[in-house]
């Protein structure tokens, strides 16, 4: 009489959950989903300290006994990835970050991918093909293996409590529809009176606020800050409170040189990046948002963001709205081949 014999894959799997648990142990509750898996595996909720914080996201993990790992950069990667499990985790993605973890069975190793909304959302092109994700590339040899040990929850918390993706989306709408609004401030506060109060006060609170967002893992450390002026960054109030005596319940234009200095650079290379990651998934928006994909390639950015190309900007915003090709058309050609033709994109 022969006993039931474990299937090959299951064993990969169980193996594979057992180390991914065990290794982000300290992370939080671990809720497996797997009974009903439809690209998911455990839902995982974070606990600091001993509060239960009510932040989780969604987890899916991979595994293989010879993951194969990218010798150019040394980013691992996993293929056969349906398109409908692509579009599955970008659903999901609106209401809690997904992540990704490949497992190598052979060396216990454990590989993170950023939330995979932006990555997934790329790949999705309609033609019904699987996949290939990658993953953030693998961590030195040179490194200690303490720090190899620690990279993947540092990484998971990271991403974990970063802005959501709705979060993120709302802001770069704001960003660009403001966009004028922000240069044009960038250079009244340094044209006008320094005691003066800033004209448009809003105008400065929605840039603390989007910037909060869009710059959430900035850490401004080399932008001449005090400890306290970085502390309080993004809170309006605190550049009131800065303004001096004279200074009513506004901010001045002295004191709102100091986020404007700060923010409005980083900010235009952040745009910049998210306007090569909606290109990228122009596909994916075109049938999801469309308006979203129009003002994004609608409003030109700055070329750089040093001073004086940012004053430009500020005093003739319009003039440098022109583009190379209508929307329609851009809308129609797939983004390689625009960056084939040498269109600037």
């Amino acid at each position: 009489m022969k006993l039931p014999i474990r299937i090959r894959q299951h064993k990969a799997e169980s193996d594979s959950y057992a180390i991914l648990v065990y290794k982000l142990r300290h992370i939080g509750i671990f809720r497996n989903v797997t009974e009903s898996d439809y690209g998911i595996d455990f839902e995982i909720e974070i606990v600091h300290g001993d509060q239960v914080t009510g932040r989780y996201f969604k987890a899916q993990v991979k595994s293989s006994e010879n993951l194969k790992i990218r010798q150019k950069d040394r980013i691992p990667v996993v293929g056969g990835i349906k398109e409908g499990t692509l579009y599955y985790w970008t659903e999901l993605s609106y209401k809690t970050h997904v992540i990704l973890y490949a497992v190598d069975l052979k060396t216990e190793e454990i590989y993170v991918s950023r939330p995979i909304f932006w990555q997934a959302a790329s790949l999705i092109n309609g033609d019904d093909k699987t996949k290939t994700i990658e993953f953030l590339p693998e961590i030195a040899k040179t490194e200690e293996q303490k720090v190899r040990e620690m990279m993947p929850t540092v990484f998971t918390l990271t991403f974990a409590l970063s802005p959501s993706l709705p979060d993120l989306i709302y802001s770069h709408k704001t960003a660009l529809r403001y966009l004028k609004l922000f240069l044009g401030l960038y250079v009244d506060v340094f044209h006008y009176d320094a005691h003066v109060e800033i004209h448009e006060p809003d105008v400065l609170k929605t840039l603390l606020d989007t910037c909060r967002v869009l710059l959430w893992d900035n850490e401004f450390e080399s932008a001449g800050l005090s400890e306290t002026d970085r502390k309080h960054l993004y809170s309006f109030d605190y550049w009131v409170r800065n303004s001096g005596e004279w200074a009513t319940d506004e901010v001045t234009n002295f004191s709102a040189q100091t986020p404007l200095r700060v923010l409005i650079p980083p900010l235009i290379e952040e745009l910049k990046v998210l306007r090569r990651m909606v290109f990228e998934s122009k596909y994916y928006w075109r049938v999801k948002d469309r308006p979203y994909l129009r003002l994004v390639y609608e409003t030109v950015l700055p070329s750089d963001a040093s001073d004086e190309t940012l004053r430009k900007w500020g005093y003739d915003f319009d003039r440098h709205q022109q583009q190379v090709i209508d929307f329609s058309l851009f809308e129609a050609v797939k983004f390689s081949e625009l960056k084939e033709a040498g269109i600037e994109v």
